[in-house]
């Protein structure tokens, strides 16, 4: 075949009627503005996220230092621990490079950021759980009712808060699961 049988040809093929332009200049031009992510990249900014608020959690409790030292110093070591091993996470997770592992050690990997991500959150709940109980009681203690009142509340909105995070994340992990391993 010559050059200009390829011309020919080139200029014989017809775009099918069902073909959009538009859907795929949308996508395009996500993809030049780099709005499209890739999944590591949405669990590392969960873990990301997550650290920036143990960072405002840490301001938060600075003015409460004054009224209850014991209750601040606690609250400021959680979440300089979790801001922590939240950073810790959000390292790990950007530092993949699924292009330069084989498939069993990304499998692996993935695994392992998961029992990690499990790990973390155990721990969290365990020392979240009794800090919010004595939390709740020293605000209420100091403050009055009403600052019971709005521990509770608080804690509930932060429980629903938390539970849509993880079920953010434990979404991804799967779809990479899924990606890794088709077969299952």
């Amino acid at each position: 075949m010559d050059i200009n049988e390829l011309k020919n040809n080139w200029n014989s093929m017809s775009i099918p009627p069902d073909y959009h332009a538009g859907v795929t200049d949308d996508i395009l031009s996500r993809v030049e503005r780099g709005r499209v992510t890739t999944l590591r990249d949405r669990l590392g900014n969960i873990s990301r996220m997550l650290s920036q608020i143990c960072c405002v959690g840490v301001l938060l409790m600075i003015p409460y230092l004054h009224e209850s030292p014991t209750l601040g110093i606690l609250a400021i070591a959680f979440f300089i621990f979790m801001g922590v091993m939240h950073f810790r996470a959000y390292r790990r997770v950007s530092r993949l490079a699924f292009s330069e592992m084989t498939v069993r050690e990304a499998i692996l990997t993935v695994a392992n950021i998961d029992r990690d991500r499990i790990r973390l959150r155990a721990i969290g709940m365990a020392l979240a759980l009794p800090l919010a109980i004595y939390m709740c009681f020293t605000f209420s203690e100091v403050f009055g009712d009403y600052y019971l009142y709005g521990c509770i509340a608080g804690a509930v909105v932060g429980l629903g808060i938390g539970l849509f995070i993880n079920r953010r994340a434990v979404n991804i992990i799967r779809e990479m699961r899924a990606q890794l391993n088709p077969e299952q």
